[in-house]
Parts: C-alpha cells; sequence; structure tokens
C-alpha cells in the first residue's frame, strides 16, 4: 500500500495514535506519498455497512438490532446488542476506538500543516493541481473529525472532546463534554468550512469519489441538527431547534438541486454504480466483492448464508397504492389464506426492490423461485434458515453469482448520506415545529411537499400525502423504515426518539401447507429485551478503569 510504511500506530490510551518522529518528518517532507496517505488512513476508518464486522461477528448490521431484521446466523454477534451480552466489559468498542483514532490522526495532522513542503514539486505540469488538492486536505480532515465526534455523540451522549494531540496522561484526565456542545461545535464547524470544500471533484485531475464536500458538510449539519432536536438530546422540547433543523435540511434540498443532486429511481441506490448515483451524497466504495450476496441469500441458494432477514415489522409498515392504508393495517389477522388473498398485492413498489418473500425468483440465476413454507427449499429445516419468514434484496445485485463454479463479484458503495434522507429530516422537523403537515412558514416546502417528492419517484410512485391527522408522525416514521430500510438509519431512529419499548419484540410470519395443500400465512413474533440504558452506548470498561474523570453512561455502571 502506497505510504503505508510511513504510519504507525499503537493501542495506547484512549486508542490515541502515535507517529514516531523520524517517520513524521518522512511523511511531511514526502508529501506527494506520505501526506496522501495521511489524510486517506482518516477517509479509511468511516464506518462500511458492507463490511462492517462486530466484534468478529460474521457482517450484520445495525438492521438486525433492531425491528428492521433478525440475523439467521445464530452465532453472529450482533445478538448481543439485544440479548443481555452487552457491557462495558463486552462493549463492542470498535465505534469509541476506531472514532477516537480517526480524530487524533486528525489532530495530528492539522496541527503539523505548517511542515508541509512542497517545493520540490514546483517544476511539476501538475504543481498547481497538487497544491490545490493539498490545501484542501485542512478541510477535508476537519469534516472527517467532525463526522466521527458526531458518531460518538450519537452512540455515546457526552463525551471526551478535544481538538489537538495528547499525551497518554493528558488523554487520560479529559472528562466529557456534553452531546450539546460538541453538536454545536460540528454546526459551526461545517459553516466554516463549508466555505472551503467545493461542489465536487467532477472537473478536478485524477478525480477523487468520495472526498469530502460542500453539500457533505450541509448534509452532517443538518443530521446533526436533527439529532438535537429530537427527544432523546432535547429533553426540554425545545421548539427553535426543530426549526433549526428544518432549515438545515431546506438549505440543502434547495442548492442541491443546483448542485445536480437529485432524486432518481429508488432501484438505482445500489448496485456497481450505486456509489455514483445523482442521489448520492457521501458513500464509502469497496472494490468488487460477493460478500454481501453470500452472506444475504438465503438458504438452499449455494452458498447462501440467509444473513439478515426482513422482518414482518417491517413488512408491515409499507402502505398500497390504492389507499393510505399499511399492510398492518389491512391484514391484522393472525391467519391469512395465501391460497385465495394475494396481501402483496399492490403493496408500495420498494417492497419487492428491498423484501424477498415466497414465490419470488431470487437471485436472477436461480432457477427455483424461493420457498419459505415449512419444508420448502429455502426454509426450515435447513440450518439458518429464515426465522421471519422473509429474505432480504436491497443492496444484493441479483447479477452476482455466488455459487462455487460460477461465482462472480461486483463493486459495491455503503451509502453513507443520500439525498432522500433529508427531505425525511425535513419533513419531521417541519412537522414537529409547525404541528401541521401542511404548512410552509418561511420555506418552499411543506411537510407532505418533502415526503411526496419522495413517493414520486418513477419507479415509486404511491399516493401523494394531503391531509395532517393526529396519526401523521406515526405514519412519517412508518414511511422513514421503509425508505432508508437497511441504511442503518432505524436502529438510530428508535434511539433518538426515545421509542426504544417497542423494540421488545419484532413481528415475524411462518408460512405452512395445510392438508388440502392451501398455503397459509401465520403471524408470529420474536421476542426481545429492551432497556432503557440501551438508549446509549457502554463505554469501554478499559477506558473508564484508567480514566478517573471518565463516568460510565447510566445503568452500565455494574
Amino acid at each position: 500500500m502506497l505510504g503505508a510504511a510511513v504510519w504507525c500506530t499503537s493501542c495506547v490510551d484512549l486508542n490515541y495514535s502515535e507517529v514516531t518522529t523520524n517517520n513524521e518528518e518522512w511523511v511531511y517532507q514526502s508529501p506527494q506519498y506520505g501526506i496522501e496517505h495521511l489524510v486517506s488512513s482518516v477517509y479509511a476508518r468511516v464506518p462500511n455497512g458492507l463490511s462492517k464486522n462486530f466484534e468478529g461477528g460474521s457482517g450484520a448490521t445495525f438492521a438486525a438490532a433492531c425491528d428492521e431484521a433478525d440475523c439467521a446466523l445464530s452465532h453472529d454477534n450482533i445478538r448481543k446488542l439485544y440479548n443481555g451480552g452487552w457491557s462495558p466489559i463486552n462493549p463492542f468498542s470498535y465505534l469509541w476506538e476506531n472514532s477516537y483514532k480517526a480524530i487524533a490522526e486528525a489532530n495530528n495532522f492539522l496541527e503539523k500543516l505548517d511542515k508541509i513542503d512542497l517545493s520540490a514539486y514546483e517544476n511539476n505540469n501538475d504543481f498547481q493541481a497538487m497544491k490545490n488538492k493539498f490545501e484542501l486536505f485542512e478541510y477535508e480532515t476537519r469534516f472527517l473529525r467532525a463526522y466521527f465526534y458526531f458518531e460518538l455523540v450519537r452512540a455515546y451522549g457526552d463525551v471526551p472532546f478535544t481538538l489537538k494531540s495528547l499525551t497518554n496522561a493528558e488523554a487520560n484526565q479529559l472528562s466529557r463534554t456534553s452531546a450539546i456542545t460538541i453538536m454545536d461545535w460540528i454546526v459551526e464547524e461545517m459553516n466554516t468550512i463549508a466555505e472551503f470544500l467545493p461542489v465536487s471533484y467532477a472537473n478536478e485531475l485524477n478525480t477523487d469519489i468520495g472526498r469530502a464536500t460542500k453539500p457533505m458538510c450541509l448534509a452532517l449539519k443538518a443530521r446533526t441538527l436533527l439529532y438535537k432536536a429530537s427527544p432523546l438530546f432535547n429533553t426540554s422540547d425545545n421548539k427553535q431547534w426543530w426549526l433549526d433543523a428544518a432549515r438545515a435540511s431546506h438549505d440543502l434540498l434547495v442548492r442541491a438541486n443546483g448542485w445536480g443532486i437529485k432524486l432518481g429511481l429508488y432501484s438505482e441506490l445500489w448496485g456497481p454504480a450505486n456509489g455514483d448515483g445523482q442521489e448520492i451524497i457521501f458513500a464509502v466504495k469497496r472494490g468488487a466483492s460477493s460478500s454481501w450476496e453470500t452472506y444475504n441469500y438465503p438458504v438452499g441458494v449455494e452458498n447462501g448464508q440467509s444473513g439478515m432477514c426482513p422482518t414482518q415489522s417491517l413488512v408491515d409498515a409499507y402502505e398500497y397504492l390504492d389507499s393510505n392504508q399499511s399492510f398492518g393495517e389491512r391484514h391484522p389477522e393472525s391467519v391469512i389464506n395465501l391460497s385465495k388473498t394475494d396481501p402483496y398485492e399492490n403493496l408500495d413498489p420498494r417492497f419487492g426492490m428491498t423484501v424477498c418473500k415466497n414465490g419470488d425468483i431470487w437471485p436472477n440465476y436461480n432457477a427455483n423461485p424461493i420457498e419459505t413454507f415449512e419444508g420448502g427449499l429455502n426454509a426450515s429445516p435447513l440450518t439458518n434458515a429464515t426465522n421471519t419468514g422473509y429474505y432480504l434484496k436491497k443492496y444484493c445485485d441479483p447479477n452476482v453469482n455466488i455459487s462455487t463454479n460460477n461465482a462472480t463479484t461486483t463493486l459495491h458503495a455503503w451509502i453513507v448520506m443520500r439525498l432522500g434522507e433529508f427531505y425525511l429530516n425535513y419533513a419531521e422537523a417541519m412537522y414537529h415545529y409547525y404541528g401541521n403537515a401542511n404548512t410552509k412558514g418561511e420555506f418552499t416546502l411543506s411537510a407532505n411537499d418533502a415526503v411526496n417528492a419522495i413517493l414520486d419517484r418513477a419507479d415509486v410512485g404511491m399516493p401523494h400525502w394531503t391531509t395532517s391527522t393526529a396519526d401523521w408522525l406515526q405514519r412519517y416514521e412508518r414511511e422513514r423504515m421503509v425508505e432508508m430500510a437497511f441504511e442503518d438509519q432505524r436502529f438510530w431512529d428508535i434511539r433518538r426518539w426515545k421509542k426504544g419499548e417497542s423494540q421488545n419484540a419484532v413481528k415475524t410470519i411462518s408460512l405452512t401447507k395445510d392438508a388440502e395443500g392451501q398455503l397459509l400465512l401465520h403471524r408470529g413474533s420474536l421476542s426481545r429485551g429492551w432497556n432503557n440504558k440501551f438508549y446509549f452506548f457502554p463505554i469501554p470498561f478499559a477506558e473508564i478503569s484508567k480514566n478517573p474523570n471518565l463516568v460510565q453512561n447510566p445503568g452500565w455502571e455494574k
């Protein structure tokens, strides 16, 4: 790896990284290699849901730790997030460790900017382009530092905060800074650096996709303000914070159109070119692979592992094309005779793009329709068969073949931020502030207008929302669950809304055939435990034990 030898990290207190003097001198005196690697190492720490690994687990995302999905693999460590296996001793500390390593690397780089010497390259033909790129590194690194602080605040609430490199002794004296203070800093930081970053790098020499941009700054600002306004952090229900969140999202939405960032086809949010899609604001690309498909294709498909299986809780949230009824509202019965009625007919098209059900051809090369009924080709009693009644399509490329003799791969990109999220963020903030989904106030869109923009996708085409009833927020939460399914939003939404009690059980189905061969759908559920201490992650015990000023999150003290 280019420049890899120059960056030496060690596992130190508060997970701060150190660079030896000799290596550091080489980095700053050989910027064409060393500096780019230094910045790239911070970028490389941005979480990638497509390759996330929970403390040695097999690859589930946070979707399987909330009511979106259940992991079919009984040994997957994601289960510890709801089955009592989570503690300060076993804290899922990757997020803490990874974020603070990234912040330390960023702080170290930003403190040494004046050491960068480009004089050796002044006669190069591409010197000006190189100089421009290096000048942007400061602002890119500041964006990344703020992003990792957002990750920490979202998971832990108040956290240690510093903008300078620390010795071990200094790091182990830091107390926690309030989440609100850090979020306010993120907002101001984004306001500042957005003025220096470009809208895109499309016209730059050696185009780099994924580098920090002005839209990414506005998006992080808007997302941060939404979290600040939400009940988990907005304990006094300060309405002004909702207005601030609405303004930030509206600013992004208005400017995005002029930047060429637009809502496109829902089906194009994944696939080999999704990282370059017109809706994408921030994505993490990975090389050609079939690991996501292998993990999530059904058992019964050669080498398929079942992975994350969508729940009936998710399916119940999809509405019908012919009304504003959801699946759960139209079909609350405990048993449905699928031989006589098709409850999936006229369901929101996003359902078929996200969820694989009995009878679907999946993946494309599979000759046999998926069978999820008891004894079927892809069902119990097969090991690791779905226990929710469904399999996952979203983010899978159906053209990827995982069979031993015909294996293929494809490019993937994990979406960190996309425009659709901010239409929803705006709608939520507007409704909370104005209390009416049809009010535009000082803006150009009402809450309903923003939701309708999502529903107007050419391959979705769901009926417009026109009313503002008492259950609007409940309906909005369903829509958000549907639109953002499996994008690591729901897990955090449940927490910021303080609706953890909804996670005590997740809805499932099972399919059987009766004596007459009729296919029956049976509603069921999977029990899970919720404790209010789950609203925030436990700080790793190793950090608490070496820092007398670091206080554990409530409920995790013992």
